[in-house]
């Protein structure tokens, strides 16, 4: 696994849950700190391309969490994700230095299980955005592993200038048929 100012090729970017804590690991070790970036990000639009460069500007390395698709069923819908290779999609961004899909299927509302992923993957930052509908579950996870935990995770807030979300472009789509 490679940290450092070279581009890995896409398909080394894609982790398992174990080999992303390796990574921010290992990005330590080199003095540099890893933003993580969450989502489900299963049709990747503009405003996840905006997420990306806004985290990117808050720490040398960004780690890119994917929600499963069982994740995605249980809190997004039946018909989620739409894309099943959303892994390869986002791993072909330049400012996106690792992914992994995590299997986990914790609700967004069990503040305290997911304090305890963020502090087992030891990142530096995680950016949240103002838009996102979770975002105070995701700000009381992060609090909670700050205080509880023994973690020292700065969170990131972006307010995007261009609002969207793969939701409504569903909804917009389904307007038009």
């Amino acid at each position: 696994m490679r940290v450092g100012h070279i581009y890995p090729p896409p398909a080394d970017k894609l982790l398992s849950q174990d080999q992303a804590r390796e990574f921010v690991k290992s990005a330590h070790a080199l003095g540099k700190t890893v933003v993580l970036l969450e989502g489900t990000w299963d049709l990747t639009h503009a405003g996840h391309v905006q997420h990306i460069r806004e985290a990117k500007k808050h720490a040398d390395l960004v780690l890119l969490r994917l929600a499963s698709a069982e994740y995605a069923v249980n809190y997004k819908g039946p018909y989620r994700p739409l894309e099943m290779f959303r892994d390869m999609v986002v791993s072909e961004f330049e400012d996106v230095d690792a992914v992994f899909v995590d299997q986990t299927v914790v609700s967004p509302d069990d503040i305290a299980e997911n304090a305890h992923i963020l502090y087992q993957l030891g990142v530096d930052k995680i950016a949240l955005e103002v838009e996102d509908d979770k975002f105070l579950q995701k700000m009381k996870s992060t609090d909670y592993a700050n205080r509880h935990l023994g973690a020292k995770i700065q969170p990131v807030v972006l307010v995007l200038p261009y609002v969207n979300s793969t939701t409504a472009i569903i909804n917009k789509i389904k307007s038009m048929v």
